[in-house]
């Protein structure tokens, strides 16, 4: 079911700086990307990070990234990047000719393309060969907490074989939140998990989980961070007594649906 004035399409890379502002809106007032702002060496800016990530997305084969646009402006409404791992689904709207390449190349190819597969965001992942080292800066020790538990999930969730689908990211703006922005980019993935049997899932912040559980996303884990903890200072013009608070990452999955669930 499409939502009335509006498109989905697939983002170019003329849309990547107004999608950049987006997110650095969508962001502004989400408690850890407040914080993670705060940092002293390398203060995280989420409009300067898409800038930066954005265009690997959208040469990369196996990210879908789509935009949902305003048809009576022109805006970008929201973009989902969807990931894809183990296998090309038999239809991908906006994407039809890597399906068509998939069928037509040979095993060896495939075997090749699917080796590199795209991930979640998130910064300061560790090298596999990397020595750990004690950590003073209070940022790089959340982001280090963070990413670990990323990848034990991914561990988890993801072992060699799987087929599966996950969001690398989706972000909405502000000013159209609330109209079915997120649910419409969420269905061109939920679909394909339901015509090919496959899961999909997310790592969401803690504001977006409500809109994932509407698309029938479930929570399966969550990581309950005290922000305080790894704060570098008060939150600032908050007052002497304010707090970070609790901030809570869900692990979620979507279940294929058979043909008697969507009836």
């Amino acid at each position: 079911m499409s939502v009335p004035g509006m498109r989905i399409g697939r983002l170019q890379p003329e849309d990547i700086p107004a999608v950049a502002k987006l997110a650095g809106q969508a962001f502004e007032n989400d408690r850890q990307t407040q914080m993670k702002a705060l940092g002293g060496e390398e203060p995280f800016d989420m409009e300067k990070h898409t800038l930066e990530s954005m265009p690997s997305y959208l040469t990369s084969r196996t990210c879908h990234v789509l935009k949902a646009v305003d048809e009576a402006t022109g805006d970008i409404m929201g973009v989902c990047n969807w990931g894809i791992k183990g296998f090309v689904p038999k239809s991908m709207p906006y994407f039809e000719e890597r399906v068509a390449e998939a069928a037509a190349a040979k095993p060896v190819e495939e075997t090749k393309a699917t080796q590199a597969e795209p991930e979640p965001e998130g910064e300061g992942a560790a090298k596999p060969n990397e020595e750990p080292k004690e950590e003073t800066d209070p940022i790089k020790r959340l982001v280090a907490l963070t990413d670990a538990d990323m990848q034990a999930w991914m561990a988890e969730v993801m072992p060699a074989g799987t087929r599966c689908l996950f969001i690398v990211g989706l972000t909405v703006s502000p000013k159209y939140q609330g109209r079915g922005v997120g649910s419409a980019l969420l269905r061109w993935g939920t679909r394909i998990c339901d015509d090919n049997g496959v899961f999909a899932w997310v790592h969401s912040s803690d504001p977006a989980w409500g809109m994932y559980q509407k698309s029938g996303f479930e929570v399966i884990r969550s990581l309950d961070v005290d922000l305080d903890e790894y704060a570098p200072c008060k939150p600032p013009g908050e007052g002497e007594d304010a707090k970070w608070g609790h901030y809570v990452f869900r692990y979620m999955k979507y279940l294929p649906k058979t043909p008697r669930e969507e009836n």
